[in-house]
């Protein structure tokens, strides 16, 4: 009986470690590379989130990409975290095929591309005093990437 226990545990804890791996890391290289490609004169600040619809190969305006990111959860951090850190993507203009040349190893398999363009810990614990529930939204934002099956996420740290 401790047997089939265990195995079972052992089971989900990989199940578990295999949702969470679907965030892929980026590293600043290759996140300038990408937002480049996009928008080259436009400035990016962070934590950003930008939200790319694969089929239409255009990225979601910040209402429609607020719309998306408030839905997949009633956590009552998230409105605010959808409003402040989803930046407006007026100035991007890119194809399914440009993307995948300023960055061959973006999937572009799934309805949606999310970056998440989020804060190194060592800057969201200094940033604690001016927004305490910073390092709360960044584990939020985290785990909902990391469990959505009709996006391929990207986080930058």
């Amino acid at each position: 009986m401790r047997i089939i226990f265990l195995s079972l545990l052992i089971f989900m804890s990989i199940n578990v470690s295999a949702n969470t791996s679907q965030l892929i890391t980026l590293g600043q290289h290759d996140k300038l590379m990408m937002l480049d490609s996009v928008s080259e004169k436009q400035k990016h600040k962070f934590p950003a989130l930008y939200i790319y619809d694969t089929k239409q190969q255009q990225f979601l305006s910040k209402q429609n990409a607020t719309a998306y990111l408030q839905a997949l959860s009633e956590n009552p951090l998230l409105p605010k975290l959808a409003t402040q850190w989803t930046k407006s993507t007026e100035q991007f203009s890119t194809s399914n095929e440009s993307l995948a040349k300023s960055l061959p190893m973006l999937k572009l398999d799934r309805a949606y591309l999310i970056l998440y363009d989020n804060l190194p810990a060592p800057m969201l614990a200094q940033f604690k005093s001016m927004d305490p529930e910073l390092q709360d939204k960044d584990s939020l934002l985290k785990t909902i990437l990391s469990q959505l099956d009709n996006a391929r996420s990207y986080v930058t740290y």
